[in-house]
């Protein structure tokens, strides 16, 4: 019980509100190495990126080869395509940046903008991944209607791989995610939220030429699309501290089976493509 209060009261400082974090080196290793260089994860988030601008770009060629090319920039998904390929180019140029650092430019204390925009990215991409995934699948997917895609593929890559994506994010990363950082993914879709009520105004139509973009978030209907959106936003809130949940587990697993045995701490500044000195690793 005691670790349980501790953890809220040290989360729900006020210092904890802003992008600020002790260890750096958080941001560019994997929680589940030993060693201390910065390729291994640098080698998956590449991967995640690639992956992540192949659904991106394949979704958006879709709606380009309709003719709908306006009518993409319209729907949460892609506004949630958008913000994990961000998150993973950032997360790829994070350890990038890291791994061909020199030793003097690796011991600053502060974190670099970069890094702090990888942090609010990974934040806001990995709940809204799950909640994408699942509001599509449990109130948006019929069979066969017209609400439906017409390629089950795509509907796959943009509604499921989106998720499988930023689990593998979020499980092979090591920074912490913070309890008052909530406010970052309820901005996102404060912003959704706010940009399909606008749009209703401007007479905006959805790719099928109705007056919504999504038929839960009819404008004609406020008090339903408010109730709607409020009831978005907590379950946003909820997945959120669900990731927090899942972070935690990790560090936690990853302490006590891979850190906690065979490994050499070492300089906390030592370059990081220095391979050939177990000193060098943590």
């Amino acid at each position: 019980m005691n670790v349980i209060t501790n953890y809220f009261l040290d989360e729900l400082t006020t210092t904890m509100f802003y992008l600020d974090h002790s260890k750096p080196c958080d941001f560019y290793l994997s929680a589940w190495q030993r060693r201390r260089s910065a390729a291994p994860l640098l080698a998956v988030r590449a991967l995640l990126f690639l992956a992540s601008l192949g659904v991106t770009v394949t979704s958006l060629l879709h709606y380009v080869s309709r003719d709908l090319f306006g009518f993409w920039f319209i729907y949460l998904t892609h506004w949630g395509l958008v913000a994990i390929t961000l998150a993973t180019g950032f997360a790829t140029a994070v350890s990038a940046c890291y791994f061909f650092r020199s030793q003097d430019e690796d011991s600053e204390s502060a974190l670099p903008w970069y890094v702090k925009a990888y942090w609010v990215l990974y934040n806001t991409a990995v709940p809204v991944a799950f909640l994408i995934s699942i509001f599509y699948w449990t109130v948006l997917y019929k069979a066969n209607s017209e609400e439906n895609d017409d390629v089950d593929y795509i509907n796959i890559a943009v509604h499921g791989l989106n998720s499988v994506l930023m689990w593998l994010m979020l499980t092979t990363s090591s920074q912490p995610s913070r309890l008052l950082h909530v406010y970052q993914p309820l901005a996102f879709a404060l912003a959704y939220f706010f940009f399909s009520f606008f749009y209703y105004l401007a007479g905006g139509l959805n790719a099928k030429g109705k007056p919504w973009v999504y038929h839960v978030i009819d404008w004609k209907k406020p008090r339903q699309t408010i109730i709607v959106g409020a009831f978005t936003g907590l379950m946003l809130m909820f997945i959120y501290f669900l990731v927090i949940s899942v972070s935690l587990a990790r560090d936690a697993v990853a302490r006590r089976y891979v850190k906690s045995t065979d490994v050499r701490v070492g300089d906390e500044t030592a370059p990081l493509r220095q391979l050939t000195n177990i000193n060098n690793y943590v």
